[in-house]
């Protein structure tokens, strides 16, 4: 079975056997688990009966049970486990992958897989997004690694080469992203750093302090909630309170779901320090399973500096950026948290140019930031202070939100189609919302409730913009600063 993940008009050659690589010798034992679970549920609805009486083993060695029953138990468990690590390890055999090199083109990843279903699966390297290094957390214990390659094509495209030894894992990344980047440098190369260097990092305690800041509203729903009950039952009586009482399943599972997305998030972020390559931004993250991803410059569709409620108070701010794809691997965190003008400074880097000014100052744009009418407030009067488009040199910007204010940079290069629409209360205000199509899995770029006339004006400036940068403009944005220096203190 065949799964070429683009269609190529030439055939790529077969490598031998002997040349395609193997995965590291452990990766059977980390991915015989689902089969010791499956033969573990089998076991024990035959024998169930039998083993509900051994609640402990040392209880069937003082004779409180029959010692049958343990060998029996004990036999089943080896057997599960010798078969599930004997089938991980043909498929490990059957497992194999190598970087094909084309005569002017960067190379194609053939990949091998499958015990009883063979598949094939052919990588062109040019078409990959990013290319990150994850480490869980047994696998980080015994030192190993896996490489996932992103494609544009989505999550069912995604290439997982798990797990490597941690030395193999960062060599094979390198390896490919010389091959990705296999085309003729250009001339602003020089002004990149030569080696990364470490531009920005967030400490676990800053971290802590803004994710409870920003699952704030649950637990202020959940006070809420108390001092109503204790008002009722002050006021009325008593028995007002037991209605109230029925509040308390939904409002502990909101809890629970908000601080177990807290938890994870803490999880995930942990230590997030940001580091500056020559061709983008490498993020490494982690507290119990560390990520390493990549982001190019030239891969980046979106770039986003969003400020929650909470947030502006202490002039707190997040960037996150969008790449090609579907799901999660389309979208990356930049910075989970950082003080507002640290964020704006990273995210002018990674777009190419200053996509807001320190301050929010109009005049220091680029170009001039267009808020809406002023009958836009007739249907957003919160937000719409908040509201503007910037056209700027190489993209667009958009500003949006109420609670979350969200600030959109969108390079005219990736933008595939503009158009226009019109709710029925719109229609009657004259008033019209600007989008921008963009590649499957990124966010939507939009600049709402804009005056008819100017919706079409900036229709047609977007339109030639980006057919003008399509044509002729590098997709690899320079760095903000002049000198390539990073932007962003440590």
């Amino acid at each position: 079975m065949s799964l070429d993940h683009e269609a190529t008009p030439q055939s790529v050659p077969e490598p031998a056997a002997e040349e395609l690589r193997r995965l590291h010798p452990l990766t059977p034992l980390f991915r015989s688990w689902r089969l010791v679970g499956l033969a573990g549920a089998l076991g024990y609805g035959a024998f169930g009966d039998d083993l509900s009486r051994l609640v402990w083993v040392w209880q069937a060695l003082h004779g409180d049970a029959e010692l049958s029953l343990v060998v029996r138990a004990f036999l089943l468990v080896f057997a599960a486990a010798l078969a599930s690590v004997g089938l991980g390890w043909l498929a490990w055999r059957a497992t194999g992958f190598a970087i094909v090199a084309e005569a002017g083109e960067p190379g194609t990843l053939l990949y091998h897989r499958g015990l009883l279903i063979r598949q094939r699966s052919q990588v062109r390297l040019k078409r990959v997004q990013s290319v990150d290094v994850n480490q869980p957390f047994l696998p980080r214990v015994f030192g190993l690694a896996a490489v996932k390659l992103d494609m544009a094509a989505g999550e069912d495209a995604s290439v997982n080469l798990s797990y490597l030894s941690r030395g193999d894992a960062w060599a094979l990344r390198e390896e490919i992203l010389r091959h990705t980047s296999a085309e003729t440098p250009s001339a602003d190369a020089v002004r990149t750093p030569a080696t990364d260097v470490v531009i920005g990092h967030v400490e676990t305690a800053h971290l802590v302090k803004a994710s409870l800041l920003d699952g704030a509203g649950v637990l202020l729903s959940m006070l809420a909630w108390v001092v109503l009950a204790v008002v009722l039952a002050l006021t009325i009586g008593w028995k007002a309170l037991a209605p109230a009482l029925t509040a308390v399943i939904p409002l502990t599972l909101g809890l629970l779901v908000a601080l177990r997305k807290q938890v994870a998030t803490i999880l995930r972020d942990a230590d997030f320090t940001v580091t500056r390559t020559p061709t983008g931004i490498r993020t490494r993250a982690g507290l119990t399973s560390t990520a390493n991803r990549t982001v190019d410059f030239d891969r980046v569709q979106t770039v986003r500096i969003e400020r929650p409620l909470l947030w502006r108070r202490f002039g707190w701010a997040r960037v996150d950026v969008d790449v090609a794809g579907a799901g999660e691997a389309a979208g990356a965190s930049l910075m989970p948290v950082a003080d507002d003008v640290a964020a704006v400074a990273l995210a002018s880097d990674v777009a190419g140019e200053v996509i807001e000014p320190v301050g929010g100052v109009a005049a220091d744009w680029g170009s001039v930031l267009i808020p809406p009418g002023e009958r836009a407030r007739l249907l957003d009067p919160w937000a719409v202070s908040w509201l503007g488009v910037a056209v700027l040199e190489h993209g667009v910007v958009s500003r949006t939100g109420v609670l979350t204010r969200t600030l959109s940079y969108v390079p005219f290069a990736r933008v595939q189609s503009v158009s226009v629409r019109q709710g029925w209360l719109q229609r009657r205000l004259g008033l019209a919302t600007v989008y921008l199509d963009l590649p499957s899995g990124t966010s939507r770029w939009l600049a709402p409730h804009r005056d008819v006339a100017e919706a079409g004006d900036l229709v047609l400036r977007l339109s030639a913009a980006a057919r003008q940068h399509r044509r002729g403009a590098s997709a690899a944005p320079e760095p903000a600063t002049p000198d390539g220096e990073p932007t962003l203190p440590r």
